[in-house]
């Protein structure tokens, strides 16, 4: 009767890796993760115009209260007109860095973010880093683990899947540790086009 018990539970273990074999073997992400990326950055990438609007209002009225305060304490300290040239020109240059910087700063940095991930291609020698490649990879890991597995080292198989198992989760944290990064960069270089409204002050 225990001999039936193991030989039946036995059997029930082998059905269930060969059966998750097969399964896995067919489960793939087929980009989940880049659909993600793609779809919140086309999302994102329509905050830009509103934000934009928002922020360059900010600019002018500040930039505006700015030089009159400005020209007030002059006026009101009786300076001449070297001064006022002087700091017309000042603020002249200043206001039209941080507007130009306002109008380019999404495009500086989507650059910055496209150079990054360049870089990191070209360090890690692979075509094109993505989330949905990365945990691509440990399916890979996984499927050959399933397909090198054997009966006849029960112990050796169930340490390979292990560790495949181990492997795939690790690649899945780190896909959605990068996932996480490039949402946030898209929500700072959207979003924080408002905080270069401030530049006009």
């Amino acid at each position: 009767m225990k001999t039936l018990k193991n030989t039946s539970l036995i059997g029930c273990c082998l059905l269930f890796v060969l059966y998750s074999g097969s399964a896995a073997a067919q489960l793939t992400n087929q980009g989940m993760l880049d659909q993600v990326i793609t779809e919140f950055s086309s999302r994102a990438s329509t905050w830009q115009a509103v934000i934009l609007s928002a922020a360059s209002w900010l600019f002018w009225t500040l930039g505006t209260i700015s030089l009159a305060w400005t020209f007030g304490m002059m006026a009101l300290r009786k300076a001449d007109l070297a001064e006022f040239f002087a700091e017309f020109c000042r603020f002249i240059l200043f206001f039209g860095f941080f507007l130009w910087l306002l109008r380019n700063g999404p495009a500086f940095a989507n650059s910055i973010i496209q150079s990054l991930a360049r870089i990191g291609e070209q360090a890690s020698g692979v075509a094109s880093v993505t989330p949905s490649g990365i945990v691509d990879i440990g399916f890979m890991i996984l499927k050959q683990a399933f397909s090198n597995s054997s009966i006849w080292s029960p112990v050796d198989s169930f340490i390979g899947v292990a560790l495949s198992v181990g492997i795939l989760i690790l690649l899945a944290v780190v896909a959605v540790n990068m996932l996480l990064l490039l949402v946030s960069g898209w929500l700072l270089m959207y979003a924080g086009i408002f905080f270069l409204g401030f530049g006009g002050s």
